[in-house]
């Protein structure tokens, strides 16, 4: 047995905790603490207990806090009465530490992303890591490379978390520029290698293939905006090739990468930060 220190209805208590075998994190593959307790409350509190822990018990709720660590509530504890005057509930519940996730750098490549804002979930040991990060000049440009290989893997480093790499691909980024003229990324890394490919979701299908359609005409036209301006100003009219040349530009073709990418751009990245 120990004794642990956890803020309960509102007050710092000692409480007598058994040791659990510990877990190993996804994460970073550490070893995370467990206990089991034994919490008796009087009849007149115990509904103020009951949600403190179950918000304790969900991923991103309100946590026990510690003297060295925040703990999550595992599913699954039990109230019960004793039966008697005053009466009194005995809690049995199992606590695992949380452990705190933020990167210091993601190292993708050369490419080092100085996290502004961060966080990162672990779904059946798949990680799925989401970031929010500046960059400009070499480093962005470097950035639009790797993501103009859409599906490739890259051994991901999250210095601060785990020096051992990850395999990861890029899943949803959006960007958006800043007032000093740089951009504003919201990065998605997946590490899903070796997972069976899902079936894409109704709504992703919904709008498609219309919508794709409707880009390669949208980039199409745009390329024959900017080629009748340039044959204008070089000749003052239209000749016949001049008409043949708006015509060819005009037809749908597949979008580059780079035009993709700028349809993935935002004026409001906080939206997608949930």
């Amino acid at each position: 047995m120990t004794t642990l220190n956890l803020t309960l209805l509102g007050a710092f208590r000692e409480i007598t905790a058994a040791e659990l075998p510990p877990v190993t994190s996804a994460h970073s593959g550490r070893p995370l603490r467990r206990y089991a307790l034994q919490l008796h409350v009087p009849d007149e509190r115990h509904q103020e207990l009951d949600a403190e822990l179950k918000a304790a018990a969900t991923p991103d709720g309100d946590h026990l806090q510690g003297s060295d660590a925040a703990w999550r509530v595992s599913e699954g504890w039990t109230a019960s009465s004793q039966g008697r005057r005053p009466e009194i509930y005995v809690y049995r519940i199992e606590i695992q530490e949380v452990e705190i996730l933020y990167a210091e750098a993601l190292e993708v490549e050369g490419l080092r992303v100085v996290p502004g804002m961060y966080r990162e979930r672990a779904d059946e040991d798949t990680i799925t890591v989401t970031v929010v990060a500046e960059l400009s000049g070499e480093d962005d440009e470097h950035l639009e490379e790797l993501l103009r290989k859409p599906g490739a893997w890259y051994d991901v480093t999250r210095r601060g978390i785990s020096d051992t790499p990850v395999r990861m691909r890029f899943g949803r980024c959006v960007w958006q520029r800043t007032e000093e003229g740089g951009r504003r990324h919201l990065l998605e890394l997946v590490g899903d290698e070796g997972s069976p490919e899902t079936a894409p979701s109704a709504l992703d299908l919904a709008a498609r293939p219309r919508l794709d359609r409707a880009l390669e005409q949208v980039a199409a036209h745009t390329d024959a905006l900017s080629r009748l301006l340039e044959e204008l100003r070089a000749g003052g009219v239209l000749s016949e090739g001049a008409v043949k040349a708006v015509e060819a530009a005009a037809a749908p073709r597949p979008l580059t990468p780079r035009e993709q990418r700028e349809l993935s751009r935002t004026d409001r990245l906080s939206d997608y930060w949930s």
